[in-house]
């Protein structure tokens, strides 16, 4: 028994030693491992489908489309921002990501960031919006073609729980947790490379341009050390997409 446990210690120390496993990295490999394992646990369990599924009855209604992708972001914002941010605070990180998300930063590039929303943004959703691609996608609950008493209440939940735990994750949690240990350049790409993944089966235009915003995004975040611009940028494009869509439809 004990030279069998000896072979096992042996046969661990050797694999460890192969692939320079450090057990005081664990933080960063657990930041590495979160974007597979959650946008995977995200895009299979808990998309609007799945709750459409999940609560036939509940959703059966004309409006039960904008109910269930509520739902949807709700779940995202629980995957993407409250577990990511208790994983940083166990591992005693969790000042930095706190201090993006700070306010004052935001008074300070609010400016900047409303005429990059006049000047680039609204263009760009605007163009969007006239792409059959992008028209035949968004928006995503198709009851606010008819119901735009919705959209308030649809867009407070898509802002709050979607578009701010998304910047969270990718510009916050990704690339604050793995700049210091990789460099700034590799962190943002890796953000990039994660976030570009997740549009995979979404229109070309949307696919091919979340790769240069998610540089974009990226640069913006670090240079600012705040999430809120970015968030507000993310949000308008959409949002404004959605509204271009609706009310030219």
């Amino acid at each position: 028994m004990v030279a069998e446990k000896t072979r096992i210690s042996n046969w661990l120390n050797v694999i460890y030693r192969d692939i320079e496993y450090k057990k005081q990295d664990n933080f960063y490999y657990l930041v590495l491992l979160s974007a597979p394992v959650l946008l995977t646990v995200y895009r299979y369990f808990f998309e609007a489908d799945n709750f459409m599924s999940y609560f036939p009855r509940l959703l059966s209604s004309v409006n039960g489309d904008v109910f269930s992708y509520l739902l949807e972001y709700l779940s995202f914002f629980l995957l993407m921002l409250v577990i990511p941010f208790s994983t940083s605070k166990i591992y005693g990180r969790s000042k930095i990501f706190s201090s993006l998300l700070a306010f004052p930063v935001l008074k300070k590039h609010l400016l900047w960031a409303l005429l990059a929303i006049v000047v680039f943004v609204l263009p760009s959703a605007y163009h969007a919006s006239s792409l059959p691609s992008v028209v035949a996608e968004y928006p995503l609950p198709r009851a606010l073609m008819q119901n735009q008493g919705l959209l308030p209440v649809y867009f407070l939940g898509l802002f709050f729980l979607y578009y701010l735990p998304w910047e969270f994750f990718f510009r916050g949690f990704l690339l604050f947790g793995l700049k210091d240990k990789y460099g700034t350049v590799p962190a943002i790409l890796i953000q990039t490379v994660s976030s570009a993944l997740v549009h995979i089966g979404k229109p070309a235009p949307e696919m091919i341009g979340s790769i240069p915003f998610g540089i974009i995004f990226g640069i913006i975040a670090i240079r600012t050390k705040n999430l809120w611009i970015v968030v507000l940028m993310h949000a308008a494009l959409g949002i404004f997409t959605d509204l271009f869509i609706i009310y030219q439809g």
